[in-house]
């Protein structure tokens, strides 16, 4: 990765020496260079769950992102998505390795977060071959196109995916991209990004809290590589597949584990459009090397780090259907030149992030989930949504702190999502 970042520059200036760039002198020529956009979701939650009877109703103010861009040419472009998260800021993790054998700093506000989504430089070369620099949503997931509240059916985003990955996955790396050929039907992404630290994964959401977040700076000792194809048949219709792999083992905030922690995914996935009827599905199966290793070293990490320390499965597996039915609307079954829409649609979904473990691991039933959902929206206009959804989810075993005991996990969600 140093050496690409060092080669870059040199690579991708002759592409761009054609473009002559002129400073802007006024302020309005500034100001149309940029590009400004912003999108969001609220939603009210009520829980009845047999592995959790004193759950609590609660209202997430979800996400704000703001969309910011800067076009220096049409070919050098400015990328940023700053995020806010639950309605507030969040909690900063520093790392002394010299005062009192490495202590851990919090500095804690408020609860929720603030964050620098993306930010990076677009290099737009050609059709065939464009370079992305900084902070980047990682290609890999049906999660990688559908990441706007707008874009899927739920008013929460896919489940399979939120409870294994890290969600709206960016990294800091660099990107190549385009088509491969001439109709451009076929569009790849290839791209290397500071790995995951190890020392967050647990239990019930496998790897998706390695997402370097924590630390005011992301360790990148190891490199992951992430590659991604789609086949376009239309604009609302693709099928593809991704794949990543990444050792995490020296991510960790303290060099403490002496093997190697490999993570390595696979999925592929499908989205499909016809007239009133909008077809999505997606199968993921990951692996971790050395998961009892991992497991065993994270039950020695510091309180103040803030993780799980639950054992570490040895591989993940999820899939997802699901089926949206356009009764109003241009494409509807009852026709209408209005702007407004209305769908339903019903969702399945499974994922165990235990499905396989390591040694002396207990393969904890408690960790394979299966849910029905079934909802609808109300499209105002495209980009103003309202929507409803129930979904029944099943655990394979109730919770060792449940009362009652249990396996049902059923919850009413309604609450809208907006972009402009």
């Amino acid at each position: 990765m140093r050496l690409l970042l060092l080669v870059l520059p040199f690579f991708i200036t002759p592409l761009l020496y054609s473009q002559n760039y002129v400073p802007d002198t006024t302020l309005l020529q500034k100001m149309n260079r940029f590009s400004f956009g912003c999108y969001g979701a609220m939603n009210y939650y009520n829980f009845t769950w047999q592995t959790d009877s004193i759950k609590r109703n609660t209202i997430d103010n979800e996400r704000l992102v703001m969309d910011i861009g800067y076009d220096w040419t049409s070919k050098i472009h400015f990328n940023t998505e700053i995020e806010f998260e639950h309605g507030g800021t969040g909690v900063s993790v520093e790392f002394d390795r010299f005062e009192e054998f490495g202590e851990f700093e919090f500095d804690v506000s408020k609860g929720g977060e603030v964050l620098i989504e993306q930010m990076n430089l677009d290099f737009q070369l050609s059709p065939f071959f464009n370079v992305k620099v900084g902070r980047l949503k990682v290609p890999f997931s049906l999660m990688f196109q559908r990441d706007e509240p707008t874009d899927y059916f739920t008013a929460i985003n896919s489940e399979m995916e939120s409870y294994i990955l890290p969600e709206n996955w960016t990294e800091n790396g660099i990107t190549a991209y385009g088509t491969i050929d001439k109709n451009q039907k076929w569009k790849y992404n290839i791209g290397i990004f500071n790995g995951l630290d190890g020392s967050a994964f647990n239990s019930a959401n496998w790897i998706k809290r390695g997402n370097q977040r924590r630390f005011e700076m992301a360790n990148a000792e190891n490199i992951a590589l992430a590659t991604r194809i789609d086949y376009f048949f239309n604009d609302a219709s693709s099928v593809g597949m991704s794949g990543y792999i990444s050792n995490t083992t020296d991510n960790r905030p303290k060099p403490d584990l002496r093997v190697k922690a490999v993570v390595a995914m696979a999925e592929a996935h499908l989205k499909y459009q016809q007239k009133a009827i909008t077809i999505s599905a997606m199968a993921l199966y990951g692996t971790l090397s050395n998961s009892e290793a991992l497991t065993n070293q994270n039950r020695n990490l510091s309180n103040n780090l803030n993780v799980k320390r639950t054992p570490v499965g040895a591989a993940a597996v999820g899939a997802f259907a699901e089926i949206g039915i356009s009764i109003l609307g241009k494409n509807g079954i009852i026709k209408k030149t209005k702007q407004n829409n209305s769908i339903l649609y019903t969702r399945w979904d499974y994922y165990d992030t235990m499905y396989k473990t390591q040694g002396a691991i207990f393969n904890n039933p408690r960790w394979q989930r299966h849910s029905v959902t079934i909802g609808a929206v109300y499209k105002i206009i495209d980009p103003v949504q309202f929507k409803i959804q129930y979904t029944m989810r099943k655990v394979g075993a109730p919770a060792p702190t449940s009362v009652r005991g249990g396996t049902k996990e059923n919850t009413f969600v309604a609450g809208f999502a907006f972009e402009f």
